[in-house]
């Protein structure tokens, strides 16, 4: 009898994730009611697992003070590909920028294209002068409107992981209509990836009621709650997820300080920790459902 968690460490945000399938699960684990998987089901799957690696990968590298970037066109007729030659020149023109006043350039770029609305581009770049990037999105033809918002201190930016993988959906059903692909979004070099790391539990049931580790506090989402939970829909069995922000972190500069290196991770049991390790990845549930 046992389960399997799955803890990513990104920034100041833990996130624990607990789930079964049909090798490794409680006895007696209920199942939901078994249906045909759609391609819709496998689309929505794909979406999940996308805002998930978005999610770590600014929660790790970007924090509060750090910029949300909107860049528009003054000329409303641009196409996927003038937009996408538009976007690679400025960031080429940025990085120069940085490069010459002795700055990072560390950032997270996406594109939207809703039928309703004209491209531009969504970037999560670390903080810096705006007139930095005003004047490297000026010097690209096309180049309008900039819009700033600066980053809060929750720690955790799941809430914009959701917006962005939402506003690229266009973007991937026009680049599909096309017959060509397309990346959902385009990280610099050299950010940081968390990895999952994944525990099995030998537990006849897990905790219903998630507890904070020392020194963090549970996030609570949209709906109050401090719990997620759920039934996967192609394996039927249930899961659940919590995280930890520890505002510690939260508060240097961009949450870049990170535990962790050999031996036991901060935050684990040495009960946990004792936990035989699957030789290779459990079959997860590619994302919260």
């Amino acid at each position: 009898m046992a389960y399997i968690r799955r803890i990513v460490q990104a920034g100041p945000v833990r996130e624990t994730r607990k789930f079964m399938n049909g090798r490794i699960h409680t006895k007696g684990a209920k199942r939901a009611p078994r249906h045909l998987s759609t391609p819709a089901d496998q689309i929505k799957i794909n979406e999940r697992v996308a805002e998930e690696r978005l999610r770590w990968k600014i929660n790790a590298n970007f924090g509060k003070g750090d910029l949300h970037v909107v860049l528009h066109y003054y000329r409303k007729a641009m196409t996927l590909d003038e937009a996408a030659d538009c976007l690679a020149l400025f960031r080429r023109r940025l990085k120069d920028a940085c490069r010459k006043a002795g700055i990072p350039c560390r950032y997270i770029v996406c594109t939207e294209t809703k039928r309703m609305t004209n491209i531009h581009h969504h970037m999560i770049l670390n903080s810096m002068d705006p007139d930095i990037v005003a004047a490297a999105w000026e010097s690209v033809a096309g180049g309008g409107h900039i819009s700033f918002t600066k980053l809060d201190g929750r720690g955790n930016h799941g809430d914009l992981a959701n917006y962005l993988i939402k506003e690229t959906r266009s973007t991937v059903d026009r680049y599909k209509e096309a017959g060509r692909k397309t990346r959902r979004f385009s990280p610099s070099q050299h950010l940081e990836m968390p990895e999952p790391r994944y525990e099995v539990v030998q537990a006849s049931q897990w905790r219903e009621e998630p507890k904070a580790k020392k020194g963090c506090v549970l996030f609570k989402f949209d709906d109050g709650e401090t719990l997620r939970r759920g039934w996967h829909e192609k394996t039927g069995y249930e899961w659940q997820e919590y995280f930890e922000i520890d505002y510690g972190k939260a508060d240097q500069k961009n949450g870049l300080q990170h535990t962790g290196g050999k031996g036991k991770e901060r935050g684990i049991s040495s009960k946990a920790s004792r936990h035989k390790r699957p030789n290779k990845k459990p079959e997860e549930p590619p994302a919260a459902v």
